[in-house]
């Protein structure tokens, strides 16, 4: 797994002996052995044609994720229940992945996030809404974090969110366009 490398990684210090001068390759491990932490930031900023109010409600609500985010193909979650904190579903991924997902904040009209959690994957997503004289800008703003075999994962995920993220905001407010037509 990754480039050939002559020398091995530095090993921690024994005892009283000072640890190896040599630093160590970034992502393996850790001076004492255990998994690192590999985390990933993302953001994203769309202008939609949409007040607030009306990209906030479609926007944070779980049932029609599915027509927006290109990673899905569908999530479990009560028809009848509204967004709200604390509220929790499960999606299924193109990939196979089913994360479980909690709503961490929700300031109507303002800002909504969300943390979710597949193995030894760990994602959160947060949006601020401001209103704009054509509609609202959207910012996304996320991390993506991955311990263990699932760091390379989190790595990868999180090189990729921030342009899908944002193309899946663009189709978004072409849904939110059609509703408001049909």
């Amino acid at each position: 797994m990754g480039p050939h490398v002559r020398r091995g990684a530095a090993t921690a210090a024994r005892g009283r002996r000072r640890p190896h001068p040599r630093a160590l390759r970034r992502g393996l491990r850790a001076a004492d052995r255990g998994d690192v932490l590999t985390s990933r930031r993302f953001t994203a900023t769309v202008e939609l044609p949409h007040p607030a109010e009306e990209a906030f409600a479609y926007l944070v609500d779980p049932r029609r994720r599915p027509e927006w985010q290109s990673s899905l193909l569908s999530v479990d979650v009560p028809e009848d229940e509204e967004p709200h904190l604390g509220q929790t579903w499960t999606e299924l991924t193109v990939v196979g992945v089913r994360p479980r997902l909690e709503v961490v904040e929700f300031a109507p009209f303002r800002s909504w996030a969300e943390r979710g959690t597949w193995r030894g994957v760990e994602a959160t997503l947060r949006l601020r809404f401001t209103g704009t004289r054509e509609g609202c800008r959207v910012v996304a703003e996320g991390e993506v974090s991955g311990a263990g075999m699932y760091a390379v994962a989190a790595r990868s995920s999180g090189l990729l969110a921030g342009r899908a993220i944002a193309a899946d905001l663009k189709t978004a407010g072409h849904r939110i366009a059609q509703r408001s037509e049909g």
